[in-house]
């Protein structure tokens, strides 16, 4: 009864504090209320809230309440969402400098791609999304992706033509044909059904989305590959973003930043409980030598690396 009262009051709050603000900027995700990418944008409303003295707030719409990752870049794009957090993968297909950043194995440890997205890349990112129109407010971890399966993945050649679902996005899809399996996009949302099912017999995911999502009921198995460290981005069309006043901007942009180094440490911070939660939950989780994946990897970097912007920002990230 206490933990019920204590998020009415909670939610009370929050929606009063959004009624009073002058401004208030609507924005979207796919992922789950208390995931670490939600986390991320609630630590973005706090602090634009806390430097705008209350005059400016986000009002979050998570789980694909407005629409799907695809559906709320477009919807960016079209003027008919004010801000969206998608992944990384769905952002790249209209801004494709970004597909540097889902290149397999790229980053060994969030930590190091805190420090990337901090350093030299970070004009170079902003710039190539001002580029397609896009305003980018902060960056997130989404975390490092492993196998979910419904049995222990030892070796390479353990995912032999096994069926995974993998996002629509070319670079995964390549991957995943690299490593011998045959992947399979499908939306995030039928993935529980699919691999309960038995459409897909495995998927790719971060251990947070592991848990939150539950996917351990339908693939009890979790090797830690580490085949991807994906990144999050929260943006704003640059028309969006322009009409605000000019404090509102410089708040947003201020707590974007200072948001995604809080979140990065999160994400860093709940990687090992969450593995020992999994584990106590009856999870197989293995750890199989990554060797093979990052050879496979290797001609990935020559054929999606096309232009010399984009060899730029992968010499940026990884200098």
């Amino acid at each position: 009864m206490k933990t019920l009262f204590a998020t009415a009051v909670f939610s009370l709050a929050a929606f009063v504090g959004a009624q009073a603000a002058e401004i208030t900027i609507r924005a979207g995700h796919t992922n789950v209320t208390g995931s670490i990418q939600d986390m991320g944008i609630q630590k973005l409303r706090d602090l634009l809230e806390e430097k705008t003295g209350g005059r400016a707030t986000i009002e979050i719409f998570p789980n694909g309440q407005i629409g799907n990752e695809a559906q709320l870049v477009e919807g960016v794009l079209l003027g008919t969402v004010e801000m969206a957090m998608t992944s990384n993968s769905l952002l790249s297909n209209h801004v494709t400098d970004l597909r540097v950043l889902d290149m397999p194995f790229l980053f060994p440890d969030v930590q190091t791609l805190s420090e990337a997205l901090e350093g030299p890349a970070k004009p170079l990112i902003r710039q190539a999304a001002a580029e397609n129109g896009f305003r980018l407010i902060g960056s997130y971890s989404s975390g490092i992706r492993h196998l979910m399966t419904k049995k222990d993945i030892e070796t390479i050649d353990d995912l032999a033509n096994l069926k995974i679902r993998t996002m629509q996005q070319p670079m995964h899809i390549e991957a995943f044909r690299a490593y011998g399996a045959n992947p399979t996009p499908l939306a995030y949302s039928e993935l529980y059904g699919a691999l309960q099912s038995g459409v897909v017999d495995a998927a790719e995911g971060a251990t947070s989305d592991y848990n939150a999502q539950r996917f351990y009921e339908v693939a009890s198995h979790f090797s830690l590959v580490g085949w991807l460290n994906l990144t999050a981005h929260i943006f704003m069309s640059e028309a969006k973003f322009s009409a605000l006043p000019a404090d509102v901007q410089q708040a947003l942009l201020e707590a974007g930043e200072e948001s995604a180094v809080w979140q990065h440490q999160h994400v860093i911070d709940q990687e090992q409980p969450l593995l020992e939660e999994l584990r106590a939950k009856g999870v197989s989780i293995v750890q199989p030598d990554t060797t093979p994946f990052r050879e496979a990897s290797q001609p990935l970097y020559d054929r999606f690396i096309e232009r010399p912007s984009q060899q730029a920002l992968f010499d940026a990230l990884t200098q």
